[in-house]
């Protein structure tokens, strides 16, 4: 490779490297061109762009910003996948493809501005969906509310009750003591 061509590439990378979103280092020594092809596909559907990189190119194109710590993880052959938004659905494309290709493992990666290990990135794909989790939340946040809600209403109704069997009561007392 010429020098202007690696240039060329490492402005490439840069490019990437710049958007917003997370990067997903994997390595896929093992895997046949067609597997390759076909985690390429998988992740395209996902909203990821993968490209097979020279790891000193890439060290190049990290420079020294903050996705620099990713050059922690450029051993052996590199598989380097952008994706724009939320990475989730993207790892667990990739822990799913795993699953099926030992082959293939997740080296490390960039999400949410945080450098994460493969290990955690695996532990990160089986976490459910944002809006779940989201909705997982709103769900134990109102519970005390609600039950604040039981409370303060059982007083007035316990105090109704209260006074309608008093009132029954001095019903069937004043009822007993003319009959008697």
């Amino acid at each position: 490779m010429r020098k202007a061509e690696k240039q060329e590439v490492v402005a490439e990378l840069e490019e990437l490297l710049s958007q917003p979103g997370a990067v997903v280092l994997t390595d896929y020594r093992g895997l046949k061109v067609k597997e390759l092809g076909q985690l390429r596909r998988l992740l395209a559907k996902a909203g990821g762009r993968t490209r097979v990189v020279k790891n000193t190119l890439l060290r190049r194109a990290l420079g020294e910003g903050e996705r620099a710590a990713l050059a922690a993880f450029l051993e052996g052959p590199v598989a380097m996948t952008v994706v724009p938004g939320d990475a989730l659905a993207l790892l667990k494309e990739i822990t799913t493809f795993a699953r099926t290709h030992q082959q293939l493992a997740l080296k490390g990666g960039w999400v949410e501005n945080r450098v994460f290990s493969g290990a955690e990135l695996t532990e990160m794909a089986t976490l459910p969906p944002r809006e779940e989790l989201l909705g997982r939340l709103a769900g134990v946040l109102s519970a005390p509310l609600s039950q604040l809600v039981g409370v303060l209403q059982a007083v007035p109704r316990d105090l109704v009750l209260t006074l309608q069997a008093l009132a029954k009561q001095k019903e069937e007392q004043a009822g007993a003591s003319a009959s008697a």
